[in-house]
């Protein structure tokens, strides 16, 4: 499994976050942090990236995860198991959200539609690569670990976060992954030529 984590966003109109209010119950931060089979917009004009349905589903059996305000950990709004709930369905990964009373100001903002995104951080498990386009690769994540969402303002891809591994990073390493698999190919490639040529030189002595 890879070590580092890395970060995305999702702004899209009907992914943006809700409130949910029932009368006698506190109100609830829903929204939708991954939604299954989905290009993302290009990251960082390198590659496109989708999750397939089901990626969290190992990840989610016995979650350790938590949601910030702004991916700031000075504001937890909640945690797995009580005061956060996450959820796959037909539409992608859903979360729920119970905030504390101090969290009401955040809640407000979410109502008046000024926060209109959401983010996660996540560790790929598995994952495959398609580059038969070669002016845009496609990355789908069938696997994934999660460790946190949050409700975010505008979508950013940080570079210099600690513990966050930069889209760049991600696409040399994949560089540097096709150009260990081609020399290996031709390693192979070389030996089976050589295993030949010395099966022909014992025929012919």
């Amino acid at each position: 499994m890879k070590e580092t984590k890395e970060q995305r966003e999702l702004i899209l109109p009907e992914s943006k976050p809700e409130i949910r209010k029932v009368d006698g119950e506190p109100a609830k931060i829903i929204g939708y942090a991954v939604r299954w089979d989905q290009l993302s917009h290009p990251i960082f004009g390198m590659f496109q990236e989708k999750f397939t349905r089901g990626a969290f589903t190992a990840s989610l059996l016995n979650p350790d995860v938590y949601a910030a305000w702004q991916h700031d950990s000075r504001e937890i709004l909640g945690r797995t198991p009580n005061t956060l709930q996450l959820f796959e369905d037909d539409i992608g990964l859903r979360y729920e959200i119970t905030p504390p009373k101090w969290a009401e100001k955040h809640v407000e903002t979410i109502e008046r539609g000024d926060v209109r995104g959401s983010s996660f951080i996540f560790r790929p498990v598995v994952e495959e690569w398609d580059e038969s386009n070669p002016d845009m690769a496609i990355r789908t994540i069938s696997e994934a670990q999660l460790f946190e969402v949050s409700p975010v303002t505008t979508p950013a891809y940080p570079q210099s976060s600690v513990g966050i591994r930069s889209a760049e990073d991600v696409f040399k390493e994949r560089q540097q992954s096709n150009s260990t698999n081609e020399l290996e190919e031709k390693r192979e490639l070389d030996r089976i030529m050589l295993e030949h040529d010395m099966r022909l030189r014992k025929l012919n002595l």
